[in-house]
């Protein structure tokens, strides 16, 4: 297997992950900027190559259409468990009740 052909079934196996970039390359031994570059080169060689000839792309994730978003307060005007909180850069808390 040549090296390219190992970085692209490598930055596939991230696709599928769900880790950052950053902490995928740290498990697997290899520094971000140079992990960075073999996410690009498969962009470029291989995503955009998959759109230029009409190939469907299966999605990574399925969402529903719609996300009913309530506050964190029961009918009652009590406070609900946090069963999830998400830390988003710039200071960004998303709780899920």
């Amino acid at each position: 297997m040549s090296k390219k052909e190992e970085m692209f079934a490598l930055v596939e196996q991230w696709r599928e992950s769900g880790l950052t970039r950053k902490l995928f390359a740290k498990q697997h031994g290899f520094e971000s900027e140079s992990f960075n570059y073999w996410c690009k080169k498969h962009y470029n060689e291989v995503m955009k190559a998959d759109l230029a000839n009409n190939i469907s792309l299966q999605p990574r994730l399925t969402m529903p259409d719609f996300v009913e978003l309530a506050s964190g307060l029961d009918r009652n005007g009590q406070n609900q468990q946090i069963r999830m909180e998400l830390e988003l850069p710039g200071g960004v808390h998303i709780r899920i009740y």
